[in-house]
């Protein structure tokens, strides 16, 4: 990973034709990355990213000069459920790096995806998700993903138990269950939510159909997971970790929906996960960046994103979770049962993406 940092602050930092933001923020540091920066416990120095500089400032800003131009750039938006949306960019092989790749790399060698087609629930338009759920289908099935397009910034702007709210999901519950009736649908990708309020409406014979479901966009409570395997017995279920800004990471095996906690471990040099002290009064963010927790105790999530495309340090995401230590050789460290701070027993019916 130190050898990818090297060469990812070179291509961000060189005075012709490195990233303007990254520029601009070694002058305000004071001191050269490329001659400090080392190694990625380093990164602690750079303090906490700011995320308000992707809410306003050009995509352009983040990317050196050969990337901006560079032909089939992929743009994305984040869901905005924090403020002002995010932007960010990747090249056509970091997108697959980020979103495509982790899937095929991390699910069971054992899973086959021979016949049928996948249905993606989900947001579509600015939100990477829907285009990385498209190049999934694609590279597994060799087709594209029937889909739903479900617009959460919309959907979160509605009023919690209102006639609209449950109008807009009933539009989007229809649709699915339309597709799944019409069409061969062995694979699904969506949210706890959106899976427990569309299977009661499906046959039982589509239910045997599906094979396999890829949950996303929000935690799922152990309790909650077991229900939806009992409601689908023939299903392997899988579920990653990560957003729009960083791509996704895995678990570590096939999923099992037997109360065990999810684990994520990242299996490149491109992204770098770490678990530092809670929020506390007592010390600043850019202090808790120097005190990661001990190995099974909980605290906030920090990621790191380093590719050529965007390079991102210290973004202090809002989810804790619990620090992992590699289970083997050659993998970094990795998080388990990451959870927005209030929400360690949260229930089915919890929000959507």
């Amino acid at each position: 990973m130190n050898d990818r940092l090297q060469h990812i602050l070179a291509v961000h930092l060189d005075p012709r034709t490195g990233s303007p933001y990254w520029l601009e923020r070694e002058r305000e540091l004071g001191f050269s990355l490329r001659d400090e920066i080392r190694c990625v416990a380093d990164l602690a120095r750079l303090g906490p990213f700011d995320l308000n500089a992707l809410r306003e400032r050009p995509v352009t800003d983040f990317m050196p000069s050969h990337v901006a131009e560079h032909a089939g750039l992929v743009f994305a938006e984040t869901g905005g459920a924090s403020g002002i949306p995010a932007t960010t960019a990747y090249t056509a092989d970091d997108f697959d790096a980020a979103f495509v790749r982790p899937f095929i790399d991390s699910v069971d060698p054992a899973t086959t995806f021979t016949g049928g087609y996948w249905l993606w629930l989900g947001p579509g338009g600015p939100h990477v998700i829907g285009k990385a759920a498209r190049c999934i289908a694609e590279r597994t099935t060799g087709a594209d993903a029937f889909s739903i397009d479900f617009d959460p910034r919309w959907y979160r702007r509605l009023q919690a138990g209102s006639i609209a709210r449950s109008r807009y999901l009933e539009h989007v519950l229809e649709q699915a269950e339309r597709i799944v009736r019409q069409q061969d649908i062995r694979y699904l990708f969506c949210t706890p939510v959106v899976l427990h309020a569309l299977l009661p409406r499906l046959a039982s014979t589509a239910i045997a159909a599906i094979r396999f479901v890829y949950l996303g966009g929000m935690p799922v409570a152990a309790a909650a997971l077991s229900e939806l395997a009992r409601a689908l017995p023939a299903a392997v279920f899988f579920s990653g970790y990560g957003n729009t800004l960083f791509g996704v990471t895995h678990e570590l095996g096939p999923g099992r929906p037997d109360g065990d906690i999810r684990r994520y471990y990242p299996r490149s040099g491109r992204l770098h996960i770490r678990v530092v002290a809670p929020p506390s009064p007592d010390l600043s963010p850019a202090e808790r960046l120097f005190r990661d927790v001990a190995p099974g105790a909980r605290g906030q999530v920090v990621m790191s994103r380093l590719d050529e495309s965007c390079l991102l340090a210290n973004v202090m995401e809002r989810d804790d979770a619990e620090r992992l230590p590699p289970p083997v050789a050659g993998l970094a460290d990795g998080i388990g049962d990451p959870q927005p701070p209030a929400n360690h027993t949260l229930k089915i019916d919890h929000g959507i993406y």
